[in-house]
Order: C-alpha cells, then structure tokens, then sequence
C-alpha cells in the first residue's frame, strides 16, 4: 500500500512566520471594530414606540409569570402546612 509523503510548504517567501504572525494580531483589534461598526450600522433598530411597546409585553408577562408562580408556591405551602402539621 503507498502512502502520500507530506511536503512542508514555507509560509511566506522567506519570512518567519513569526514576524508575520505579530502583524495580523496588531491589525485584528482594528478589523475586528471596524467590522463590529458596520455590523450595527446594517442592523435594523426599532423605533421608540416599537421600543416602549415591546418593553411593556416583557414587563406584563414577567408580572403575569410572578403572580401565577406566586400563587401556586404559596397554595403548595399552605398544603404541606396543613399536611405535615
């Protein structure tokens, strides 16, 4: 069975690739903001009414969710008290 022999290739044309390697890490902070910058400018933002009216239905459910959570822990309490005393 022959197997594939491997060649090593050299990164660069006679550069360490050390050298090389430094200079991507100084520039990836600055191509990551500059990406980061046009990511948001694409983004789609709601409005202030979308906004306020979106905030309102997370705040009503979450009330919503505590009162239902609320009385089903203080009927489940009022149960075992009245089963365990």
């Amino acid at each position: 069975m022959a197997v594939a022999k491997r060649t090593s290739k050299r990164v660069g044309k006679g550069r360490s690739t050390t050298r090389r390697f430094g200079r991507v890490l100084d520039a990836a902070p600055a191509r990551f903001t500059h990406e980061v910058y046009g990511e948001l400018r694409r983004s789609h933002w709601p409005s202030r009414q979308e906004t306020v009216r979106l905030t309102m239905i997370v705040l009503g459910v979450g009330l919503l969710l505590a009162a239902v959570l609320g009385t089903f822990d203080y009927g489940l309490s009022r149960l075992s008290a009245l089963t365990f005393e």
